[in-house]
């Protein structure tokens, strides 16, 4: 189905039910089976796709996160059942190069919802088990590692209304289009803001991410001891006033361009927002975990990506000495990569939390 026809679908379920909430409207966009942005159709995350993540910037991500799941598999004392689960695992760029540099052999899990990515990861790395969903996964000991996930789980959007009140804004039709429409707040909507959207004030807009805690609820109720990792883009509730004072963090990506209209080309089109980390936070203070909220520059210098690439800059000076240049080019780039990878106005400014059982 084109984006039209998905369209058509969404203007039908309007015509029956009323305006969509934007939660609902995103799950259809981004998850349907059939002709959602990720639930059909190639893979997404790819320099040939829509957009670019850390594991495909460069392998040295998945190695250099190797380092942390080790760390978790000796404080657990080496158990025998120890499971590595990535959770939107997309083609297996982080989790091919992570289980490559893991001493040891665990059992190896690849969540994906997308069926064309199920099959890249099936034949990448046909020993790992591969599911559409945690649904079909028992109680375990290991890790849960969720890079750049979060951001895409369906949210609710709410906008600050003149008396200090919240409106809902919802998906209707109008004039043969898709068009937001303000309505009163549905009740978990409002608890949500009154948690975390802060002094926003009046037209700003907060993207409500119960699906995102929801998530890790999930989660935490499968880990029998390890630890879960989330890295995203995204910020503390704080953080995250100033972008919501001046209409919210949502936004889009189609074949590597960014845009502000959720409701151009559904299912043809990457929805996303800043996650809110003080909701996650929350949830796993108050289950009593330790956790630790770091930027992704700071996460792996810890984890000693720094000083790999202090290692291969000496071999790029070698080869430049003496050394083939061809060699010394392949080196200086792999260079750069890390570089990206830690930019503090990039990819190094994401947000890692780290929360342990």
């Amino acid at each position: 189905m084109s984006a039209q026809g998905l369209t058509e679908r969404i203007r039908r379920l309007i015509e029956t039910d009323g305006p969509l909430p934007f939660d609902r409207y995103m799950e259809i966009a981004l998850y349907d089976t059939e002709h959602g942005f990720f639930g059909s159709g190639p893979l997404r995350s790819q320099a040939e796709g829509d957009f670019l993540t850390s594991p495909e910037i460069s392998p040295e991500f998945g190695t250099t996160l190797a380092r942390w799941v080790e760390a978790e598999y000796l404080r657990l004392g080496e158990p025998a059942d120890f499971t590595v689960v990535e959770a939107g695992a997309s083609s297996g760029a982080l989790l091919s190069p992570l289980l490559k540099a893991l001493p040891f052999d665990p059992k190896a899990v690849a969540i994906e919802v997308a069926a064309a990515a199920r099959n890249a990861l099936r034949q990448k790395l046909p020993k790992v088990v591969t599911l559409s969903s945690f649904q079909g996964l028992k109680p375990f000991r290991g890790v849960v590692i969720a890079n750049e996930l979060l951001d895409n789980l369906p949210m609710a959007l709410a906008v600050r209304v003149e008396d200090g009140n919240w409106r809902e804004r919802r998906v209707g039709w109008d004039e043969n289009r898709l068009v937001m429409v303000d309505t009163p707040a549905r009740l978990e909507v409002l608890h949500w803001l009154e948690a975390y959207a802060g002094e926003v004030p009046t037209g700003g807009v907060v993207e409500c991410q119960s699906a995102a805690r929801e998530w890790m609820e999930e989660v935490i109720g499968l880990l029998r001891g390890g630890a879960l990792v989330v890295i995203d883009y995204g910020d503390t509730s704080a953080g995250l006033l100033h972008r919501r004072s001046r209409g919210g963090t949502l936004r889009t990506y189609r074949s590597h361009h960014l845009s502000e209209d959720p409701l151009h080309h559904p299912g043809a089109t990457d929805i996303t927002a800043d996650v809110d980390f003080s909701a996650l936070v929350d949830l796993v203070s108050a289950r009593g975990m330790r956790y630790e909220l770091v930027r992704q520059g700071d996460f792996l210098r810890d984890l000693g990506l720094a000083d790999r690439r202090a290692r291969l800059r000496e071999q790029e000076l070698a080869e430049a000495r003496d050394g083939d240049p061809f060699r010394r080019l392949g080196i200086r780039s792999r260079v750069k990569e890390i570089d990206t990878l830690l930019h503090p106005r990039g990819f190094g400014d994401f947000l890692v939390l780290s929360a342990y059982i």
